[in-house]
């Protein structure tokens, strides 16, 4: 499960991959297109038998319990989220 205070920034990041840009060049913000604090209750979550599914412009995007991130039904890995310069 990811940690509930990192996954609104992994959504934007999983997005920004997506667009071939740093997370600041989205020319939108996510909490403009989804609470930010309910994604983070369900992460919170005891279970991580839940699905969550919302537009942003140009894209679909879908995260689950497990804190897996699609992006217009395609998985974005974790891996390309995390900035060279962070701990994965």
């Amino acid at each position: 499960m990811t940690s509930t205070d990192d996954i609104a920034l992994n959504i934007v990041r999983a997005i920004a991959v997506v667009e071939g840009v740093e997370p600041h060049e989205l020319d939108f913000s996510l909490h403009d297109h989804v609470s930010t604090d309910a994604v983070r209750s369900l992460a919170a979550m005891d279970h991580d038998d839940w699905k969550l599914t919302f537009e942003v412009p140009d894209h679909t995007v879908t995260v689950d319990g497990r804190g897996a991130i699609s992006v217009d039904g395609d998985l974005v890995n974790r891996s390309e989220t995390v900035r060279s310069d962070e701990p994965p």
